[in-house]
């Protein structure tokens, strides 16, 4: 049986079930999610399934996003024929450990060594990716807002690496390590205790670090650092004139600010040939994360569901369901946990829906196997579209799809769209008050 179809088919047996069970325990004070609360009690069980409404979507470019202080840092390059050259970079401070410091006299440094937490990965890890580090000039300051297409013209000098590293990413352990260059250790060690007192100073004295991949030429992935946890720092190795094997740790921690910068060129790419193509209806749909691309949806709801809105209905459940196309998910391109639906605000950014707030069981979001697609629960949202008072009638003005948590992941994917039968659509399961 086409899947679409039975979809339908189980919302019928649902709608059934549900009717029996609500009339039997829900109250008004506890059913206003199901629209029972105003349905005439003769009319309870007539209850109407609706999926002949269009629903059309297209690919959009991302805006930039905030990415300041997220719960990971992302750093990497992929490039593939589908989505293009990816590239993610950032910046970070580094704080004292410590107030009053005195490194001593007639210092000698061993190594300054670079450690960052892994925190999880995105794509493929056998690809071998080049690091840069180089020293921050500019500040980062702790109460800014910063987004993911920063300029990076005063941040630092790109004939100045202060370290490189070839490296396969292995999340599988702890840390990955780097080396840096002895003339950042000596800048701290061998600095005066003016800058040194507490981080105030310091922070005005050294700035923090930049940390960059080259640009791939096929394959690659996004490594994910933790830095809120504090266990991503610089290690110090030195002697002074009374000890030897000393150390002493400058942190990345909450206190810090860092900031991931997103690179996307999708020129000769799949998705590049239809982002913001808004005349042409095409096949497939493009999401990514990490500021990457966006799908609008539009919803041209069918004659009679809106000839039944100007009697007024109480939309029981509205389900919207995006099929994946599965032969774009393989090992390096995983299915992203959940995605999220937005509506459209005037100027392209997106609006909270009234369903987001009811929890994510209902609002859901997450791929169903059965199905091979995401499922969403609007239907607060379509009942605000559909209110026979027209005076309190929601604008339709569309929604926006995005994958979730797309500042802190760097996953992609590839929705159908366009046929009736296998691409995305809305299943409205609604009863007459009227």
């Amino acid at each position: 049986m086409n899947r679409y179809l039975g979809l339908v088919l189980s919302r019928l047996l649902y709608g059934g079930l549900l009717f029996f069970m609500v009339a039997g325990f829900y109250s008004c004070d506890n059913s206003d999610q199901l629209g029972l609360e105003i349905t005439p009690p003769g009319e309870r069980f007539a209850y109407h399934i609706d999926s002949s409404s269009i629903i059309s979507m297209e690919t959009l470019r991302q805006d930039s996003l905030t990415s300041e202080k997220r719960s990971a840092i992302l750093l990497g390059s992929i490039t593939d024929d589908v989505f293009g050259s990816h590239q993610s970079s950032f910046l970070t401070q580094l704080r004292l450990s410590s107030n009053d410091v005195d490194f001593g006299e007639n210092i000698q440094l061993d190594s300054a060594i670079l450690l960052l937490k892994y925190h999880g990965y995105y794509g493929d890890t056998t690809s071998l990716q080049n690091i840069q580090v180089f020293e921050m000039t500019d500040d980062l300051t702790f109460d800014s807002t910063y987004y993911s297409n920063l300029n990076l013209e005063t941040y630092y000098d790109a004939d100045q690496p202060i370290a490189e590293k070839e490296y396969y990413p292995t999340p599988g352990a702890d840390s990955l390590t780097i080396r840096l260059d002895d003339q950042i250790g000596l800048k701290i060690l061998e600095a005066d205790t003016s800058h040194l007192k507490e981080n105030s100073t310091f922070l005005e004295y050294f700035k923090g670090l930049y940390l960059k991949t080259d640009p791939l030429t096929s394959g690659g992935a996004m490594t994910y650092f933790n830095f809120a946890g504090g266990q991503s720092r610089m290690l110090l190795y030195y002697s002074n004139s009374e000890e030897d094997s000393l150390s002493y740790e400058v942190v990345i921690n909450s206190n810090c600010t860092w900031v991931n910068i997103f690179d996307h060129e999708y020129e000769g790419s799949e998705a590049g040939a239809v982002i913001n193509d808004s005349i042409n209806t095409h096949e497939l749909v493009y999401l990514q994360a990490m500021s990457g691309l966006r799908s609008g949806i539009s919803i041209d709801f069918s004659d009679s569901i809106m000839l039944m809105a100007e009697k007024g209905i109480a939309i029981n459940k509205a389900e919207l369901v995006f099929p994946v196309t599965m032969d774009y998910v393989n090992d390096y391109r995983e299915k992203p946990p959940t995605l999220a639906v937005f509506g459209a605000n005037e100027d392209g950014t997106n609006a909270f829906i009234d369903d987001i707030f009811l929890g994510e069981i209902y609002y859901d979001g997450t791929y169903h196997e059965e199905e091979e697609g995401y499922i969403f629960n609007i239907s607060r949202h379509v009942q605000n579209l559909l209110n026979p008072d027209l005076d309190n009638r929601l604008e339709n003005s569309g929604l926006f799809l995005v994958i979730n948590e797309a500042r802190v992941s760097a996953g992609n994917l590839v929705l159908k769209n366009g046929d009736p039968l296998s691409g995305v659509s809305l299943i409205i399961t609604y009863t007459l008050i009227n």
